[in-house]
Parts: structure tokens; sequence; C-alpha cells
């Protein structure tokens, strides 16, 4: 079977719209061109004969009195100032006493055509004085039709642009529309994929159909969570008492320690598992400067600011004082844990608001993984000279295999 490559959203937009506007010039050229170009030609013809008139009163009084100087520099006037190839001047007796032509400028062949199709049929006006004095005989030049040909060329170039821009535009943000309702929906979904975070709703979202396709999920979801609360809450009752310290909630050291001899009894969690060990780094002049409870209210604020950032199968614990532990499982790749390392250290950046006070801390995290130990104990202890070496890092965390 042939796969074809799929087209994006915003290069759909941007072909159809593209269609629709040459579609419309191409329209628009076709009507609009050939209609422009027969009233060009009525009101050069118009304006000719009205030319020619003119120029009748104009020469009527150089012809009764044969001044043929006048004569000649009236109509070498005209030629230049009208839309007008050439002037022939003829007597009563019908003999050509004087003449006036113009030279083409522009593109001299292009007008020669367009003055062989649109005016090559001349304007006679006799011109009369109680009997005919003479007779006028003048070609028009289609100079005007060629000026109005290139004018009209350039607008639809033009328009073009404008459309293109306009294109862009509108493609530009209609896109963005229908990403700004897709994203929030991709977003979720991803999170509920990974995180099992089923408490959380698909958004509201402007689009109808979206909105349909966000209820029918956020219906699944609510069955979905409801089923997995009834589960949590079962094995939550079951262990919360035992395993877990009474201040900060976190799993205890003997529950940690459990968690730890199961790792160790299989060799898939014990190759991809990494140990955490955190120190506060100046929890005893916190103790001293503001006092037990503030102390204990940063032990708090600093398990719940840690374990919002772990995932779920991550273990936190608190081991006793200041001293915290986490199991991270699974870990595949070094950089993996580093980066969790680092962005538990990125909590701390805030102050606790304790009692009208601002109080800074900050940790260490030691860093140990599991394939390089023999034991748990053997682990523990990797993990805590790890916690040591970071104390005295820029970085505040410390791998053990670079102590």
């Amino acid at each position: 079977m042939t796969h074809h490559q799929p087209i994006s959203l915003k290069n759909l937009f941007k072909k159809s719209q593209l269609i629709s506007i040459l579609l419309i010039l191409f329209i628009f050229s076709i009507l609009f061109f050939p209609l422009s170009v027969y009233m060009m030609k009525s009101y050069a013809n118009q304006n000719l004969q009205l030319v020619a008139n003119t120029l009748g009163d104009s020469l009527q009084p150089a012809l009764v009195f044969h001044d043929q100087k006048i004569i000649q520099q009236i109509i070498n006037e005209n030629t230049n100032n009208y839309a007008i190839r050439r002037i022939y001047v003829f007597n009563a007796q019908h003999e050509l006493i004087a003449h006036s032509e113009k030279t083409p400028e522009l593109l001299p062949k292009v007008q020669y055509l367009l003055d062989q199709y649109f005016l090559n049929t001349p304007i006679h006006s006799d011109v009369i004085h109680q009997k005919s004095v003479g007779q006028i005989v003048i070609y028009g030049s289609s100079e005007k039709i060629l000026q109005f040909i290139f004018t009209f060329l350039f607008s639809i170039a033009l328009s073009l642009i404008v459309m293109l821009v306009a294109l862009w535009f509108i493609t530009r943000r209609t896109y963005r529309k229908i990403i700004q309702s897709i994203y929030p929906l991709m977003h979720t979904a991803q999170l509920v994929s990974k995180q099992k975070a089923y408490n959380l709703r698909f958004p509201e979202n402007k689009i109808e159909e979206f909105q349909k396709l966000n209820d029918v999920f956020n219906e699944l979801l609510i069955k979905i969570q409801d089923s997995h609360n009834d589960l949590t809450n079962e094995n939550q009752q079951l262990s919360i008492q035992a395993n877990h310290d009474p201040l900060t909630g976190l799993a205890n050291r003997n529950f940690f320690y459990q968690k730890l001899l199961e790792i160790f009894e299989y060799e898939h969690f014990r190759d991809h598992t990494a140990l955490l060990f955190i120190d506060n780094n100046k929890f005893k002049d916190i103790n001293d400067q503001y006092g037990h409870l503030a102390g204990d209210a940063v032990l708090i604020e600093m398990a719940h600011r840690l374990k919002q950032n772990l995932r779920e199968n991550d273990l936190i614990a608190r081991l006793g004082g200041d001293e915290f532990a986490i199991i991270l499982s699974p870990i595949y790749q070094k950089k993996d844990v580093i980066h969790i390392a680092e962005t538990l250290l990125t909590t701390s950046h805030h102050p606790l608001f304790h009692d009208g006070y601002a109080i800074d801390f900050s940790f260490s995290v030691g860093i140990a993984l599991s394939k390089q130990a023999d034991s748990p104990e053997d682990l523990i202890t990797q993990a805590d000279q790890a916690m040591y070496q970071a104390k005295n890092s820029e970085s505040q965390w410390s791998l053990y295999q670079d102590v």
C-alpha cells in the first residue's frame, strides 16, 4: 500500500485560498478588461471628435486668411497636447496645406498595432465660414489606451500582491485559531496518557465540532477518574498510617527501605532505578532564627514542592530531620535523572512565607544509580556520599560516579 505524505492544515488553507484568488482575478480580467477597452475606444473616438470640432474653430480664421504659419502652429500644439497621431489640413480646393505627426515614444510597435486595431478610421471635420473653407482629417493615437492597459496590468499585479498578503494574514490567523483550539486537546490528552492525570478535563472550545469531541472525552474521563479514585482510596487507607510520616505525609523510613529491598529483588528494576538523597543546607539556622514551627513549615513545604515535581511512580520519603530520599523508577538514561534533580532544585528558588517572614531555603541532591550498587545499603551509602559532595558543588547536585 502506498502511503501519501499528509498535507498540513496550513498548506491546505493556503492552496485553496490561492486558487480562489487566482480564479477571482481571472474572471475579473476576462469580464472587465474587454469592456474597459471598448469603453476606452468609444471615449477616444468621442474625445477625438470633440478635439476636431474645437480645432476647426481655432483654424477657421487662419484658413480664411490663408495663414499657413498659424495653421501649422495650431495643429502642432494639438498633436502634442492630445492623443493624436496625425493631423491633415486641406483648403477649400482639397489641397493639403499643412500636416503634423507625432512619433510614439512608448512601445511604438505595440502602439502601432493598437492604432491599427482601435483608431484606424480618421475623423473628418469641415471648417465652415459661411461656406466650407477647408477640411481637417485627424488620426487618433492609442497612447491613452496603452497607458490604460499598463495601468490595468499594474492594478492586477498590485491587487494580486495585496490579496496574497491578505491570504497570508487570513491563513495564518485561521490556522492559529484552529491550532489554538486543537493544542489544549492534544496537551490534555498527553497529560492524561503519560501522567494518568484523570482529574483533568478538556477545556471549553469555541469551535462547535471540537466542543462536541471535548464533551465525549470529558464523560469518559469522569468514569475513569471515579474508578481510579475508588481504587486509590482503598489502597491509601491501608498503608497511610503505617507507612507515612505524620508531619509531611510522605513515606517514612520503613516504607522507603521496604521499597528499596523490593527493587533489588528484581533485576529489571535494579538496572533502571536511581536514588536521590536530599538534605536542607541551612535547616539548623532556620530553626535557630525563626523557631521550630518555622522549621516544620519548611519541611512540609519542601515535601510538597518536591512531590509536585515527581512522576506518579516515583517514591519520595522523609528519612528523618531534614533528610529526604527519592526513588526514581524507571530511569533509562543518566541524563534523565540529572534533569529531574535540576528540576527539583528549582523548587527552592522561591521563599516560604511563614508568620510574616519570607524564609529562604535550599538543599543539595546526591544521586546514585542502583546498577552500580551491590545492595540496598551500598546504594544508600553512595547516595549519601554524593549528597555531601553536592554541598560543595555550585550546581548543588552530584552523581556518585563523579565523586
